[in-house]
């Protein structure tokens, strides 16, 4: 029988190559992922002692609190762990960050205290507190820190227990989400309970969670590569299908259905809904959903989630908004290698979601901070090759908190200090000698226009999902036998011009921010605005490919 890689078309072969996978061997695993080539969990040196003494609380009946930070990759991470240690006969307790908060808020964490536990697990979190760690272990609780945020040098302490990607010997080209920290101590737990050749229930009591793991994934923008890749292929197949009753309630909402469900639909509409609780200071409500059992709860939290995410939208716009004024006025755009920005008066929590869409836009890294009193809350998102946790490291002197990965960063600073932040991360960013990247995308493989029929397009979606680390391809298409122009340019949208061979035609038009072509030439890179009729219920995450043209006739 021949593998799913043979029967391939030659221009995603192509592809396969480019991107590394050049072996069959290789390009079976990718396009089939198989939860059996996930890796051991030998490598995380700290595991035999977390899982020993989560066993121990659970056999003595000792309270266990979990803190998990408020986004959809903290809560999902939360949700795995309380269901499995609940299944277990844990007595669990969990909280999050308040409204505002960042990191370990110090009243979130005295309420848990309250509850007297004895061990604390910290998830998508952690990182940074040394001195909060310190505290609990003098005072008698046990940490266990599952978390992906950078370590900083002196986070060495053996009071705490690592589940983090710096502690897993052999794990060093992963580039895990929080979840994923928390799915691998709950993978610990079962495994030490069940063993690992028990695969059909470690299937239904761990494997059943892949459907919270891809949310947390995708919602977090890890590479979609390694585990990663395996997690969300089998988690989205999984996910339509959920059984978790406020799982189910959501999908049937947002008339998600279909296995497996699709990376666009996820990331634009169902994790938008559960990150604006955290967002809004109400994590609890996405928590609960995800918890929950009882289908009356599900459907209450399912409305308080939709007017909530009406205020999100509205304060991201206002943000935005704001935001990129704030950059016109206090940034050189053009002669920055780092735009540093600060306005006051807006929700904090979407910030991130600014300085996200505000580096994309300038292709350049972003810190935009919303000043609170004496304090401001800052977040920072990146462009691929440059580390941003790496240029927070450099200013850490004058900061108040920080944390975060190559991606992205959060940080607090004394308002006071906002000018020499300022001054110190762009000459950060103009020591490393940042320069503009070449917006030009790099063709993959040639195509024929006329070999793109469904057939074709069903193979491509066979190397879904898609999303960061593992992109759309780029296709060279070649044969288009006529292009056919907008009768007119002056109008305020752009209109499509129409690319042909035959029967076959798609919309498109130049890939947007790139000036028009001379007359005379023909070449792209040309933007698609729709999927042939065949092709309708394709899914990527970003809804268009890039094609450039090679040929142009007629």
């Amino acid at each position: 029988m021949s593998s799913v890689a043979e029967a391939l078309h030659p221009s995603l072969i192509q592809v396969l190559r480019a991107r590394g996978l050049t072996t069959a061997a290789q390009q079976q695993a990718f396009l089939n992922p198989s939860l059996s080539d996930l890796r051991a969990l030998e490598g995380f040196s700290q595991m035999p002692a977390a899982v020993a003494r989560l066993r121990r609380a659970i056999d003595t009946q000792e309270t266990i609190a979990i803190y998990a930070d408020r986004d959809v990759d903290g809560l999902t991470g939360l949700a795995i762990l309380v269901r499995s240690l609940k299944t277990l006969g844990a007595r669990v307790v969990w909280g999050y960050p308040p409204k505002g908060g960042r990191g370990v808020d110090a009243a979130a964490m005295a309420a848990l205290q309250e509850q007297r536990p004895r061990v604390m697990i910290f998830v998508d979190c952690g990182t940074g507190e040394n001195e909060t760690l310190e505290r609990l272990h003098r005072e008698g609780v046990d940490c266990i820190v599952a978390d992906h945020h950078r370590l900083h040098p002196s986070e060495a302490a053996s009071s705490v227990l690592w589940i983090h990607p710096a502690h897993n010997k052999g794990g060093e080209d992963e580039k895990p989400a929080g979840c994923v920290m928390a799915f691998k101590l709950a993978q610990g737990l079962w495994e030490a309970f069940l063993g690992r050749e028990d695969t059909a229930r470690l299937d239904y009591f761990l494997y059943n969670h892949l459907d919270l793991l891809a949310l947390g994934i995708l919602a977090d923008r890890v590479p979609l590569t390694g585990e990663n890749r395996v997690y969300v292929w089998h988690g989205l197949h999984r996910l339509a299908l959920s059984r978790k009753a406020g799982l189910a309630a959501l999908n049937r909402f947002l008339r998600i259905k279909t296995a497996p469900a699709g990376v666009r639909e996820v990331t634009w509409r169902l994790i938008p809904m559960l990150n604006a609780a955290g967002r809004l200071g109400r994590p609890e409500l996405a928590a609960q959903l995800l918890l929950t059992e009882d289908l009356d709860t599900a459907h209450a939290c399912i409305d308080e989630l939709l007017e909530l995410n009406g205020q999100r939208r509205t304060a991201q716009s206002q943000s935005l908004i704001i935001f990129e004024q704030a950059v016109r006025d206090q940034c050189a755009v053009l002669d920055d290698p780092v735009l540093v920005a600060m306005a006051t008066g807006l929700e904090p929590s979407v910030t991130g979601l600014a300085a996200q869409t505000i580096a994309r836009k300038y292709e350049k890294p972003v810190f935009l901070f919303v000043r609170q009193g004496d304090e401001a809350t800052g977040s920072g998102r990146g462009i691929d090759g440059y580390d941003m946790f790496a240029c927070v490291e450099k200013v850490q002197d004058l900061l108040v908190k920080f944390g975060g990965h190559e991606g992205a960063a959060g940080l607090t600073i004394r308002a006071q200090d906002f000018a020499q932040v300022r001054s110190r991360l762009v000459e950060e960013g103009r020591r490393q000698s940042l320069t503009v990247r070449d917006l030009s995308p790099t063709v993959e493989a040639t195509l024929l226009l006329s070999e793109a029929t469904p057939e074709w397009w069903a193979q491509l979606q066979t190397m879904s999902p898609f999303g960061q680390g593992n992109p759309m391809p780029l296709f060279r298409l070649t044969d288009v036998r006529s292009i056919v122009r907008p009768p007119s340019r002056r109008t305020k949208t752009q209109k499509p011009h129409w690319i042909h061979h035959g029967a076959m035609q798609w919309p498109a038009q130049l890939r947007e921010g790139l000036p028009e072509w001379p007359e005379g030439t023909h070449e792209g890179p040309w933007t698609m605005l729709a999927y042939p009729e065949a092709c309708k219920d394709f899914d990527t995450p970003f809804q268009w490919i890039i094609h450039e043209v090679e040929k142009h006739h007629g």
